[in-house]
């Protein structure tokens, strides 16, 4: 419901000010939001990037081709295989990490 306006100058100008208060305060909490949305856009947007740059190295892909297939081809042998093959290919992410990556990229990740 919807007040009536106020009959007095001095009361109306209250509220006009009032009013311009919460409109600006509105606005800059909208903005707020609205860079916070973007924040986080650009922090998944770089992380897609660089889920695609790794994706595009062939050495990655080979490596992780050949994990996948002694995962998958070890998987029913014995009880602690897939164990076995999950360390496998947390040790094959390690080295790749150490060495597979160009000298400037690692210090571009760590910047982030």
């Amino acid at each position: 419901m919807i007040r009536h306006l106020p009959a007095t100058p001095a009361a109306r100008a209250q509220r006009k000010a009032d009013l311009l208060l919460a409109s600006a305060l509105l606005r800059g909490q909208a903005t707020l939001a609205v860079d916070d949305l973007g924040e986080r856009a650009d922090l998944w947007g770089r992380r897609w990037q660089r889920l695609r740059g790794w994706w595009a190295d062939p050495l990655l892909r080979a490596v992780g081709g050949a994990a996948a297939g002694v995962f998958v081809a070890g998987a029913g042998r014995r009880p602690g295989s897939m164990r076995k093959g999950l360390r496998l290919a947390l040790l094959a992410w390690r080295v790749w990490r150490l060495f597979g990556q160009p000298r400037g990229a690692a210090a571009a990740d760590a910047a982030q």
